[in-house]
């Protein structure tokens, strides 16, 4: 979870300020530069898809959590998890070099265009990236785990089973998949509507009621990478802890320092 948030910061950081550049201010910046038009879309989609990734695999910790079972429960630990960040990571890098490699800055009509200059790759995108893993695969993921955690938590002999600690994370976890369930399934319908309708004819009142309504839906997509800013914020045990490691990085508190014996004759002299 707290990993998440460094992947979730750079999104709404750099998707975020870009998009109201470009649909804001007119200054879109991937049609300008060839590097930014491959390097914006791309590394984005890596957090992205890590992003998701990684709160399925959230959801699936918090109903292995909320097990009765000591033996299930012992399966969630910090060597798993270390593992299973890193190798998503690693995976979504590696699954993003086609973007690289076939995005690119061109000239169409006149018009300068940041496209998918393959056909085929361009179809896998829309149809199994953006429509499956960015949003069917973990809305379906996120509600069956969720749904069994619920389950799990309702039960009076799991609660008194579980630490005050494990509790609350279970809560975060299921704030942050309603957050996703709430923001991405207007996206996943969005998205679906758009390839139904790809090979209407349309005219153009419905084109621009379409551009204003994909334009809100694409900012209020980025609903969930902010709410992991406002689950931390809920919880009075992070908060505290993020006030005392803030403390200790500015050095504010210095606890348990051990001086030399030569050091503090020379202060008290």
């Amino acid at each position: 979870m707290f990993i998440r948030t460094f992947l979730d910061l750079y999104i709404l950081l750099v998707g975020v300020t870009t998009r109201i550049l470009a649909t804001g201010f007119q200054m879109d910046f991937t049609v300008m530069n060839r590097i930014w038009c491959k390097a914006r879309s791309g590394f984005i989609d890596i957090n992205t898809q890590s992003t998701y990734t990684l709160i399925c695999l959230q959801a699936i910790d918090a109903f292995i959590c909320s097990s009765s079972s000591v033996v299930v429960r012992q399966k969630s630990n910090i060597r798993v998890a270390r593992c299973l960040i890193v190798g998503t990571v690693c995976f979504w890098c590696i699954h993003e070099i086609p973007y690289f490699i076939f995005q690119d800055l061109v000239i169409v009509g006149g018009t300068p265009m940041c496209i998918t200059t393959n056909t085929i790759y361009a179809q896998y995108r829309s149809y199994i990236v953006i429509l499956g893993i960015l949003t069917i695969i973990p809305i379906i993921v996120i509600s069956i785990f969720g749904f069994f955690t619920v389950r799990h938590m309702k039960t009076i002999g799991v609660k008194r089973l579980l630490s005050s600690f494990t509790r609350q994370t279970i809560s975060m976890a299921l704030f942050q998949i309603l957050a996703v369930l709430v923001f991405t399934s207007l996206f996943a319908a969005s998205q679906i509507y758009s390839i139904i309708t790809a090979n209407v004819a349309k005219g153009s009142y419905r084109r621009a009621v379409e551009q204003l309504i994909t334009s809100f839906i694409a900012t209020y997509g980025y609903g969930p990478y902010a709410s992991s800013f406002y689950c931390y914020c809920l919880s009075k045990r992070f908060r505290n802890q993020l006030i005392v490691s803030l403390k200790e990085v500015v050095g504010s508190i210095h606890k348990n320092q051990v001086f030399p014996v030569i050091q503090r004759n020379r202060d008290h002299n």
